[in-house]
Formats: structure tokens, C-alpha cells, sequence
């Protein structure tokens, strides 16, 4: 049997200031904490989640939909998955 290796988490400053913010229903909130849990378990998250890389300024971070447009930017640092942001595409990019 083949043993998970479990990443650690690390929730940014500006991350837990928009999770405060977030008006997440209980359907997102629950889509969050399973993305999450497969992130931690290196596990690829569904294709609805449209999980791709950044590019310009966001060069090395990745970016999952949890819906249309509530994003989570998030990167991986050695064995930690780190959350960077969460917000709308024009809270983040704009």
C-alpha cells in the first residue's frame, strides 16, 4: 500500500483577510475544503475547478475556481501549500 505523503498548510495574512471577507454559500464552502484536502494529499483537483497556472506578475503561483468567479491563488513551497489570495478575478487582478 502506497502511503500519501500530507502537505502542511499556510494561510497567508492577506488570504485570511479575504476569507473573513468572503460570501461563501455552504456548497462553496464545502467545494473549498475538499480542494483543499486533495491539494494537501497531492492529489489533481477536478476538472471544474479549472486549477492552472498564473503567468505575468503571477508567474509560480497556480489559481482553482471553487465557482465562476470566486478564485483561491495558492503555490506550493517545498511541502507546504501555501493560500494566497481568495476573491473575484477583478479583486485579484485588477
Amino acid at each position: 500500500m502506497k502511503v500519501k505523503k500530507v502537505l502542511s498548510i499556510k494561510r497567508h495574512k492577506q488570504f485570511t483577510k479575504d476569507f473573513s471577507h468572503a460570501k461563501m454559500s455552504e456548497k462553496h464552502f464545502g467545494k473549498f475544503i475538499v480542494y483543499i484536502a486533495k491539494l494537501l494529499q497531492s492529489e489533481p483537483l477536478p476538472p471544474e475547478a479549472l486549477d492552472h497556472a498564473l503567468e505575468g506578475n503571477w508567474s509560480g503561483f497556480r489559481e482553482f475556481h471553487i465557482s465562476g468567479d470566486l478564485l483561491v491563488i495558492y503555490m506550493f513551497d517545498e511541502q507546504t501549500l501555501n493560500l494566497i489570495r481568495l476573491g473575484s478575478h477583478s479583486e485579484l487582478f485588477s
